[in-house]
């Protein structure tokens, strides 16, 4: 739609008004002619539509064989306001100068866009397209999509499918990733079971191999808890080594421990209204380097900065190499305040939590907590004892000599 619209202006069409009594036939017969018409409007004295000026030429024919009349309303497009501002030559250098230029900036890629990749990183992916010959600001001659889509499948075991297509001045690339297989447990090689946490093991079910522990037993990581070494006659002393696979579900009780502070004095922002916007460019370069243009200062101390990108361009496939940078700026006024004991303890089991949330594995059974506090003038000293109920069983293959 944008293109079709962008060609028109370039070429250069005129709006008119069709008056007489056979107006239809009159549009049947430029439409056998080839004629291409658009935004067909009827008003009251006859018929208004746009007509390309190859095109208006050509309806004057038709217009005489159907006694109708044809009357410029408007000139639009490029061929006009050239013939305009003729005079002006410096203008007019100016115009061709400018495009030229987009004509001369459509050669060049400004803008990749990664879709698909989750297990891969975007910076990854783009370091060997660059090895490849895409980045920002390669000439487009200079790379095949096909062979991009080639060397990425071959390249990473990651990606099933890769699609690479260059539409203007933007390349997408959309791939696919494998969909991780699941580990198959090889049951052939022997192993041993041992610690992989310290511990006071509650339970332990051994499904094949020789338990070296019990319930109630103290382990620390790396013990040994089901031995894969087996005699094949345990009646008989020093009677022939076999080697199996051991396993076994051994859980256990752990003790962990939080200790971090909470001052008793912070600051708290107090946002006063106040805004101000700043706006910056970034030029692109090959290679993905920028310049950035100077920004203007900001008249607060104190403030709350939000910044965004946009690269503008000429439909969503003609990016320009321009970057605007717009940052938002929000006043505070800076105020300290001062906790009391009884806020800083709740504000620290808020914290314990958090980080129960975020540290430990959810498949750990959390089963007590005890929060101890040491006050002094400036904080509050935490010490948090976790106590979690998990698995500690580890399989560890066996070197036979």
């Amino acid at each position: 739609m944008y293109m079709l619209q962008l060609m028109q202006f370039l070429r250069g069409y005129v709006r008119i008004l069709v008056t007489g009594a056979n107006i239809e036939r009159f549009l049947n017969m430029a439409t056998f002619r080839g004629i291409f018409l658009w935004d067909v409007e009827h008003v009251p004295s006859g018929v208004c539509l746009n007509v390309s000026i190859k095109g208006f030429k050509i309806l004057r024919v038709c217009a005489k064989k159907t006694e109708c009349r044809t009357k410029v309303v408007e000139k639009n497009g490029l061929p006009f306001i050239l013939f305009r501002y003729r005079r002006r030559k410096l203008l007019m250098g100016g115009i061709v100068f400018f495009v030229m230029g987009l004509f001369m900036l459509s050669s060049f890629v400004w803008r990749i866009d990664i879709e698909g990749n989750e297990t891969l990183s975007y910076e990854v992916i783009l370091q060997f397209l660059e090895e490849q010959g895409l980045s920002i600001g390669a000439l487009k001659f200079r790379f095949s999509d096909r062979e991009l889509q080639r060397a990425l499948s071959s390249h990473f075991t990651e990606i099933s499918w890769a699609d690479v297509h260059t539409r203007g001045t933007r390349t997408t690339v959309i791939i696919t990733e494998v969909i991780p297989q699941q580990e198959i447990l090889d049951r052939s090689t022997p192993a041993h079971v041992v610690a992989s946490a310290d511990g006071l093991i509650t339970g332990i079910v051994t499904g094949s191999g020789a338990p070296l522990v019990r319930q109630n037993d103290i382990v620390r990581r790396g013990e040994l808890l089901v031995s894969g070494v087996l005699e094949l006659d345990p009646t008989n002393p020093g009677s022939q080594l076999v080697y199996v696979q051991a396993y076994a579900e051994v859980w256990a009780r752990r003790y962990q421990v939080l200790e971090f502070t909470v001052p008793l004095t912070y600051t708290e922002k107090i946002f006063t209204g106040n805004m101000a916007n700043n706006y910056a460019f970034q030029l692109l370069f090959a290679g993905n380097r920028r310049i950035t243009l100077p920004r203007g200062r900001i008249a607060f101390d104190n403030y709350d900065r939000i910044t965004t990108h946009h690269q503008p361009g000429v439909s969503g496939n003609y990016p320009l190499p321009i970057i605007l940078v717009a940052d938002r700026y929000a006043e505070f006024t800076p105020i300290t305040r001062t906790r009391s004991i009884e806020e800083a303890m709740l504000l620290a089991e808020q914290m314990v939590t958090g980080r129960i949330l975020r540290e430990f594995d959810f498949a750990i059974d959390i089963i007590d907590r005890q929060i101890n506090f040491e006050e002094s003038e400036t904080e509050l000293l935490v010490n948090a004892l976790i106590t979690t109920h998990e698995r500690i069983d580890l399989q560890i293959p066996i070197i036979v000599q």
